[in-house]
């Protein structure tokens, strides 16, 4: 079919950075996510090459670093990126975020986590698979990035001759948003999707460890096992033992699945281990070591636990259950005689004193011990509370979902204020500067949470977390905002589109603005939430101003005029009339020409504001002193001013010496002239 046939038959293309062809009507769903989807896409300067496109949820945080990043990076593990960026979105009458790669030509390796292909041959699997696996690990780790979606659904043969594997996308959704529990390690693999975070190295080996597991057997071998089921016993017999079972493994791979699948983290291989293996050294193959079991069981909730990792999730579903279980002391009881765990006991006592000694509400007390004892117990798990569960950099895109998906965002913002990040740091068995960094962070982020001012609150975190996050103001919601660069165009097109409704700097313009500048607005974001009307106008022109001014973008004229009808609170701030009235003459004036930063120079002129609060004072001043003639006049005491009279006596006297001289004058040249 000839090119002009083929774009007939597909329909109208979309151009994204004016080189790239996106086409809405050729869905591609062997590319698509649940939450991305993916379209046919063509280079206009080389038409012969495939590519397709990925398109991201609206609204969802993206991850632009990794973009950055992997644009352009050709690596026989990888598919290659070759563009991203946002583009208008007709389907959705509204811009979006895409990314464009490279067709692998093979197709996908496993349609969904429940269905059986073909299996990889022994003999193919270091070549068409661990070779450039191990490839797209080390370039990854050499960029500081972490895949974070390796999974076999996202796996693809790069060519049609299936000579081997790459890896799909990981830019278009929050990392490790898709992954199944299965690929996932005990800690992130009990998180909320959203809650996983960037995570490490190691996250991705265990990912492709679990992911070689399916490949050797050509299925999903816990298919039919729930998360809960399989988080229950990787706990208890470890992952490889949980993953592979009964199941027949070739000798030779035992070795690297035991090495990826460790479930301690500082054992597990890497990029090293991975090329040790492939150059034909063998290692000692390891074991993982089962948690210590109780000699008696903890009963709670109706059920017995013989770990303290089994019990910590438990505590994590029933948090007032939990706690009563701590207050009568069962749980130290059970952690000194049952387990030997003397050390664990005491920290649980130490957390139980400390919620019992605060005098104020029991309940938020309550809540942190429960948390903290959640990770007591478990020192690997993820951070627990009140049904929440994530890593520590998971919770900005936790949040961002959240929000994004209109959930309820009380326990997210319960757990930031009550700091149980904290309870974290404190209870991870080895040290880690970055925990402390971590902590001090979240401790900035609570501060901006317990403001409620505009441009601060749960606003101000979604975009201090996230920074890949567009902005999610209704002004500019459809323009897919994440650079300030493009703000002020976002909302002089929605000055045109809605004639200007409300305020241009709202709440969630305020706290993207504040979040994104590297210009100081804090001064100004600060007073708009003040009472006085005319400086919160003033402020909301001034921030607008100042990114104009910074950022070199002129002609906002839409935007323009919708400032100058909101600044009748600022210009009646003046006392002088005449000079409201010049003000006023001159704001159509200004706002024809998109200058904000005039607009702002005219009415926030602090000369001006001087003469006029001079003017004003001596204005009251003079009023001040015709006041008090008038009411001395009328009780009569204005002659009692003796100076004013002796004055008056002199002004008489004087124009009686006058009127004297005049007629005598008068009356000699009478007589000259009668005599």
């Amino acid at each position: 079919m000839a090119a002009n046939d083929q774009q007939k038959a597909i329909g109208p293309s979309v151009p994204l950075r004016e080189r790239y062809l996106v086409y809405p009507g050729a869905p591609l769903p062997d590319f698509a996510t649940s939450t991305a989807q993916a379209f046919h896409a063509e280079d206009r300067r080389d038409p012969k090459r495939q590519f397709f496109a990925v398109v991201a949820r609206p609204g969802f945080p993206t991850r632009t670093n990794v973009m950055r990043a992997l644009k352009g990076v050709d690596n026989p593990g990888l598919m290659t990126m070759v563009e991203w960026g946002v583009m208008d979105w007709p389907p959705a009458n509204r811009k979006v975020m895409a990314v464009i790669y490279e067709k692998p030509l093979g197709g996908r390796v496993m349609a969904n986590m429940t269905s059986e292909f073909r299996p990889i041959p022994e003999a193919d699997m270091v070549k068409k698979v661990i070779t450039p696996m191990t490839e797209a690990l080390k370039k990854l780790r050499a960029l500081s990035l972490t895949h974070r979606a390796i999974r076999p659904t996202n796996m693809y043969w790069a060519t049609a001759e299936r000579d081997r594997i790459v890896l799909g996308d990981c830019v278009t959704t929050p990392p490790a948003f898709e992954q199944p529990a299965i690929v996932e390690p005990l800690d992130s693999g009990q998180c909320n999707p959203a809650g996983r975070g960037a995570g490490t190295y190691t996250d991705d080996s265990y990912a492709l460890g679990a992911s070689l597991v399916m490949l050797l057997q050509g299925r999903n071998l816990v298919a039919k096992q729930d998360d809960a089921v399989v988080i229950r016993n990787k706990m208890i017999n470890g992952s490889y033992s949980a993953l592979v079972g009964d199941a027949r493994m070739p000798v030779q791979m035992i070795e690297v699945l035991r090495g990826l699948l460790c479930d301690d983290a500082a054992q597990r291989w890497h990029v090293e281990g991975l090329e040790l293996w492939l150059a034909g050294r063998r290692m000692s193959p390891l074991i993982s070591k089962n948690e210590k079991r109780a000699s008696r069981a903890f009963n709670f909730g109706g059920k017995d636990h013989t770990t303290a990792r089994e019990l910590s999730v438990a505590f994590s579903k029933n948090f007032d259950a939990a706690a009563q279980a701590v207050l009568d002391g069962r749980l130290e009881l059970w952690l000194r005689r049952s387990l030997d765990q003397a050390d664990k006991a005491t920290a649980v006592s130490d957390a139980m004193h400390s919620a019992v000694a605060i005098a104020a509400d029991k309940k938020p007390a309550f809540d942190y011990m429960v948390s903290k004892v959640c990770m007591i117990l478990d020192s690997t798990a993820p951070i627990r509370y009140k049904g929440l569960n994530f890593l520590p950099d998971g919770l900005g895109a936790l949040l961002a979902v959240t929000v994004v998906e209109g959930g309820d965002i009380k326990l997210i913002a319960e757990a930031i204020l009550r700091s149980i990040t904290k309870s974290w740091v404190e209870t991870r068995e080895s040290y880690n500067p970055e925990n402390s960094m971590m902590e001090s962070a979240f401790n900035t982020q609570k501060v901006f949470l317990e403001r409620t001012t505009i441009g601060n609150g749960v606003e101000r975190l979604v975009y201090e977390m996230n920074d890949s996050m567009p902005c999610l103001s209704s002004h500019v919601v459809d323009e897919y905002v994440i650079d300030i660069r493009d703000l002020l165009p976002a909302l002089n097109n929605a000055a045109r589109k809605n004639e200007g409704k409300g305020w241009p700097v709202e709440r969630h313009i305020a706290a993207f603005i504040a979040a994104r500048a590297t210009f100081d607005v804090e001064r100004a974001i600060y007073e708009l939430s003040e009472g006085n009307p005319a400086r919160a106008a003033l402020a909301m022109l001034n921030i607008l101003a100042v990114m104009q001014w910074r950022l070199g973008q002129g002609g906002m004229t839409s935007l323009a005029g919708w400032v100058a009808g909101l600044m009748g609170p600022a210009v009646n701030s003046y006392y002088n009339r005449e000079t409201r009235k010049q003000i006023e003459k001159e704001l159509p004036r200004i706002a024809k020409e998109g200058n904000l930063v005039e607009m702002a120079r005219v009415l926030d002129n602090p000369e001006a504001r001087a003469l006029d609060q001079q003017g004003y004072e001596q204005a009251r001043h003079d009023y001040a002193v015709m006041a008090q003639d008038i009411r001395n006049i009328e009780a009569g005491q204005i002659g009692t001013d003796d100076e004013g009279v002796k004055t008056a006596q002199q002004i008489a006297s004087l124009i009686s010496v006058t009127i004297a001289f005049i007629t005598t004058t008068l009356l000699l040249i009478s007589r000259f002239f009668n005599g």
